[in-house]
């Protein structure tokens, strides 16, 4: 133990470099925005052209209530159109999961020591979900920044303006992305026990969670007097995300074995989930500390209640990626496990492999049962198709949006039936979507339109005799302006006939 606490003021630094060495192959190979990143790049140009959070569907464009606004509003001081505007995007991503690692690091040592700090950061900063996502314009990892953020000053916390400061992080994590508020009522829950017995008692949770309310209610009253139909829609599309009221979504119909394999193999990875059983097996329950027990117990209400909400969604969960890691790092006995080792050179040796078993497989690297000629199978499936794919998927509809830029006017409203913020993204033009609308929605939007994109036969809430019935009235109003193409795809630009 002395010479890690010899050098424990730069433990941090081998997790850090780790993260960032698990998200370099993104930083080198994808470069092209996908379908999210576009819509939260496109409401932060509109921030920064009025200061209203507005998606660009339709002539007029809509209101973007679909999650909290603090991320498109901090994108907007620095996204712009450009290459370098969009990876600058991508890089602060990176920077919040940095700050993600040195926190969990910090929370670690503070609880369990500095071996507890280290384990917990490297088994955040190398999952390969959290690498995959820290690479993303998106905002779950400046959520799970500000979750950890108001857990250290909850953990140092022993005033009240330390809780208030964890308080006011906590309401940043909750507009950062809705999906922090469950953290939010795990920690006052946590600091209510905490302080049970001091004359912060019953204060301390309210310092914690009342930010938030507050926050949430400014937030309803300001998307209300923007525009209170489109406030209500949204709500109704939280309900309907949580239990299910025809959305149409293929993320619905998720049964329960293939989410819980989803959660346990792309979410977790097989690393977080072994060191996890470890840990709860070796560990005596009756003495863990209350931080675990508060660890423990919002990963089991986080993953419970994503079962029982009908839209499963991996990045819904990844505030539960910091949890574990964490509870593995402060809920073993680090120095007496250091001990043993030391007193036996085989315990020390299984410890050993062991640990570079658990390391491996939370990492993005695989040992491929066969193709091992193919780079993509020593890799996570997920993470590997963000790496080689999505580029490859994407590019397309850059220059299909490229094109549209240079051949059509500024004010024009372009459709596209599937991935249409990518291409209008490029384009810079407002759009319609018709893959998620009904058939009398499609039909008006088509009568209306002049330039149609093509890109993939997806209509979710359409039938195959009404699929056909679309594609008969685009073959007798339309004709084919351009096929743009590459290695890997193609897509069909058509404009209106009559219209020519």
């Amino acid at each position: 133990m002395g010479c890690l606490a010899r050098y424990s003021r730069f433990a941090v630094l081998l997790p850090i470099f780790l993260t960032l060495a698990a998200q370099l192959p993104a930083m080198l190979n994808v470069h092209v925005v996908e379908y999210d990143e576009a819509i939260f790049l496109d409401v932060a140009n509109h921030i920064q052209q009025n200061g209203l959070p507005i998606r660009s569907i339709g002539a007029q464009g809509v209101f973007s209530f679909e999650h909290t606004p603090l991320y498109v509003y901090l994108l907007s001081f620095y996204a712009t159109r450009s290459p370098t505007g969009i990876l600058l995007a991508r890089l602060m991503t990176t920077a919040f999961s940095l700050g993600c690692v040195f926190l969990v690091h910090s929370i670690g040592k503070r609880v369990s020591g500095d071996i507890a700090g280290l384990i917990s950061a490297l088994l955040l900063g190398i999952n390969p979900f959290f690498a995959l996502y820290s690479f993303f314009v998106r905002m779950e990892i400046p959520m799970v920044f500000s979750m950890l953020l108001g857990l250290l000053l909850i953990v140092k916390g022993k005033h009240s303006g330390s809780l208030l400061g964890a308080g006011i992080a906590l309401a940043a994590a909750a507009l950062f992305k809705e999906f922090a508020l469950l953290f939010t009522v795990v920690c006052g829950m946590h600091v209510l026990l905490q302080f049970r017995q001091s004359n912060l008692a019953w204060k301390a949770p309210l310092l914690v969670i009342t930010p938030t309310v507050i926050a949430f209610l400014l937030w309803g009253i300001g998307c209300w007097r923007l525009s209170p139909s489109i406030f209500i829609s949204t709500m109704h599309r939280w309900m309907g995300s949580a239990v299910g009221i025809g959305l149409g979504d293929p993320r619905e119909s998720i049964g329960v074995i293939q989410w819980a394999r989803q959660i346990t193999f792309d979410l977790l990875d097989l690393g977080l989930v072994l060191g996890l059983i470890l840990v709860v097996i070796g560990t005596s329950i009756r003495k863990m500390t209350l931080l675990s027990y508060t660890l423990l117990g919002y990963l089991i209400l986080a993953v419970g209640l994503s079962f029982a909400i009908r839209l499963k969604e991996l990045r819904h969960l990844v505030g539960i990626l910091p949890v574990a890691a964490l509870f593995i790092g402060v809920s073993v006995n680090w120095d007496k496990l250091w001990g043993r080792m030391r007193s036996s050179r085989l315990r020390g040796i299984a410890a050993v492999l062991v640990t570079m078993v658990i390391l491996f497989f939370a990492s993005p690297l695989r040992l491929p049962l066969r193709d091992v000629a193919n780079l993509k199978a020593w890799f996570d499936p997920l993470y590997a198709w963000r790496v080689f794919e999505s580029d490859h998927y994407y590019n397309v509809l850059r220059l299909t949006g490229l094109y549209l830029q240079e051949h059509t006017e500024p004010e024009e409203v372009i459709t596209v039936v599937h991935e249409a913020t990518v291409t209008a993204y490029y384009a810079n033009r407002h759009y319609n979507m018709l893959y998620t609308a009904p058939m009398e929605s499609v039909m008006q939007i088509l009568e209306q339109t002049r330039y149609l994109v093509w890109d993939n036969t997806v209509f979710l809430a359409l039938t195959e005799d009404q699929i056909r019935t679309v594609q008969e009235y685009v073959a007798q109003h339309f004709g084919v302006e351009q096929v743009i193409q590459d290695e890997h795809r193609q897509v069909t630009i058509y404009s209106r006939r009559d219209a020519q």
